[in-house]
């Protein structure tokens, strides 16, 4: 008897509370689904850094085989446009790893938690 009672006032709360919990559930849900957004807008812009890195990379090259055929005697870090190109690069790696490090924290949270303990 007292098993009804309470298997009664269990689905009566229930649908009392039916809101809270579809709520809640999408709230969840939501949360869930942005995470995962994020993490997959992650690793496309580090495929799409690294893809900059690299055009950067042989365009410095390109750089200093110009600068080395034209002018032998031309320090090639007194090239402006060198310069630029080499504080592009570091730019781009600053952003790569710490977009790396964002998505790890996001794929590993309990890792970086253990390490920041450490």
């Amino acid at each position: 008897m007292e098993n009804e009672q309470n298997g009664a006032k269990g689905v009566r709360y229930t649908m009392t509370h039916l809101g809270d919990i579809v709520v809640n559930a999408l709230d969840k849900f939501w949360k869930a689904a942005l995470t995962s957004t994020k993490g997959i807008t992650l690793t496309y812009n580090i495929h799409e850094l690294k893809h900059k890195k690299i055009k950067l990379q042989r365009e410095i090259g390109e750089r200093v085989a110009e600068i080395k055929q034209s002018s032998p005697e031309l320090e090639i870090f007194d090239d402006d446009k060198l310069s630029k190109l080499f504080t592009e690069l570091g730019i781009i790696e600053d952003n790569i790893n710490s977009s790396i490090y964002e998505r790890e924290e996001r794929l590993y949270p309990k890792k970086s938690m253990k390490e920041q303990c450490a």
